[in-house]
């Protein structure tokens, strides 16, 4: 699959002017660009790890990517656990129904985005990173 050039990296490496600009980010704002893009791409296979993956590797970087995997995969589990509730005491919402599967799909995603970016930090190993987008190559997941 194709490496998207307009990525995070490039973004960034352009905004700030440098290609050093991690350590000019905040951790929050590591944690907001990894919940609103650099997921995304990850699961999309926009991002060539030959290239980015020295940022992967910064620590500053991984753990607040693991901070915000973490994160989302806890909001979503606790939000499929209450549709699965409604679920069972109220059933045939089609609604509920819809959003439990939607929220499913995400838990599925993160988590397993979570396991790839702890595996790369007890390995030093990008390599466990590339296959993501096969993993999650079914449309429901391109979208988290």
């Amino acid at each position: 699959m194709k490496k998207n050039n307009n990525n995070y990296f490039s973004t960034s490496i352009s905004r700030y002017g440098t290609d050093d600009f991690i350590k000019l980010l905040r951790p929050e704002q590591i944690q907001r660009s990894a919940k609103e893009r650099i997921f995304r791409e990850m699961v999309k296979g926009q991002i060539d790890y030959g290239k980015y993956g020295k940022y992967f590797q910064d620590i500053k970087f991984l753990e607040n990517l693991i901070i915000a995997a973490e994160n989302e995969l806890r909001n979503n589990t606790v939000c499929f656990n209450a549709l699965k509730f409604y679920d069972v005491n109220f059933p045939g919402d089609q609604d509920v129904v819809y959003n439990m599967r939607e929220t499913n799909i995400k838990m599925i995603a993160y988590y397993t985005i979570l396991q790839r970016l702890q595996l790369l930090k007890y390995t030093s190993d990008i390599g466990v990173l590339t296959d993501i987008q096969y993993v999650l190559s079914l449309q429901e997941f391109k979208n988290i």
